[in-house]
């Protein structure tokens, strides 16, 4: 009970935060809960894309991580919920939303990002991926695999549009193949990090595998990044160079460093460390780091081309992300008492 007191009273004081924020600057705070939310989304969907995986893998770690990942999963209503901001404020957040950028696009991606049909694509990657854990919530054990295999390569698929509606289309001119992987990247750290959350607090000890896999994303993580970023500078086109620049520039310089070692380089030097693999406080501390990283990553990739003032969306960013993450936690320590330390 003290869990879950504790995180909804971090819930309610992020709400209150937003809330305020919202009354002074809509703008500022409708882009901010659009960064916290894109970010927050990546943790469950990773949980039910792990969930799926595990169910066609073997793994001295999966009795152990298959109820994370699903409970994990289980919170994708409450995180299409957070998403009711998202679809209402949309005309507010991107461009393309307003007329006089609508008509510079080309015909194809002017009708692909039209309001309508862009909340209408939101609106059905949650149906479907709420859909896909109640299936594999439900369905019978021999039955499992085959709706883990057709899940998996769904949800590879519709993960990739999500990542391109919601983060890439900031910039409408913009366009990137890696998009789509980087995204589905960030899923699944994000799925990783919220499963040790949920299934470690209570072992001194995490099984040495799932360090292996924790290294397996964030280098996988880092090499889509890297792409883009090699194919970007190799082609040294003005246009696509802006996309760094932007996010290098000014105020979200920090943001570029934290996610470049707070996200990959103190994760992956301390996962070297068969000491850091075995230590259960270790490797709780590194998916708090890593989930608390996903929001950062997120607004860097979503608020730089807005030319919102960067401190003010930040400290709103951070307000949405305590309500959206207090409330998911206290959520986890109602249904898992068990599994959710007692201090948060």
């Amino acid at each position: 009970m003290t869990a879950e007191r504790n995180a909804a009273v971090v819930g309610f004081a992020g709400l209150a935060g937003i809330v305020a924020g919202l009354a002074i600057a809509p703008r500022i705070a409708l882009t901010a809960w659009t960064a916290a939310a894109i970010g927050w989304a990546e943790a469950p969907l990773g949980c039910l894309a792990l969930l799926m995986m595990v169910q066609l893998v073997g793994g001295s770690w999966r009795p152990l991580f298959r109820d994370a990942f699903a409970a994990g999963a289980a919170l994708l209503p409450l995180t299409a919920l957070t998403f009711v901001p998202v679809v209402v404020g949309a005309p507010w957040v991107y461009p393309w939303a307003e007329p006089h950028v609508a008509a510079t696009l080309p015909a194809f991606k002017g009708a692909w990002l039209s309001p309508g049909f862009w909340m209408a694509r939101t609106i059905l990657y949650f149906a479907i991926f709420i859909g896909l854990e109640q299936a594999m919530r439900r369905a019978p054990a021999e039955a499992r695999s085959g709706v883990a295999a057709g899940g998996l390569i769904l949800f590879a698929l519709l993960g990739s549009f999500a990542g391109v509606d919601w983060l890439e289309s900031i910039e409408p001119g913009f366009h990137s193949s890696e998009y789509g992987l980087i995204f589905l990247a960030g899923t699944w750290i994000g799925g990783i990090a919220l499963a040790l959350l949920i299934a470690l607090p209570e072992r001194r000890q995490a099984p040495f595998a799932a360090a292996g896999v924790y290294v397996t994303a964030l280098l996988f993580w880092a090499y889509v990044h890297a792409m883009q970023y090699i194919v970007i500078w190799s082609g040294d086109i003005p246009a696509e160079a802006h996309w760094y620049l932007r996010r290098t520039d000014a105020g979200w310089a920090f943001a570029t460093w934290a996610i470049v070692v707070l996200q990959f380089v103190l994760p992956f030097l301390a996962l070297l460390s068969p000491a850091v693999r075995r230590s259960g406080a270790a490797m709780l501390a590194i998916a708090a780091v890593t989930l608390g990283m996903r929001p950062v990553e997120a607004a860097w990739m979503l608020l730089p081309p807005t030319g919102l003032p960067a401190l003010p969306t930040a400290l709103l960013v951070l307000a949405s992300w305590a309500a959206i993450g207090g409330f998911a936690l206290a959520l986890l320590a109602r249904r898992l008492p068990e599994r959710v330390p007692e201090k948060l």
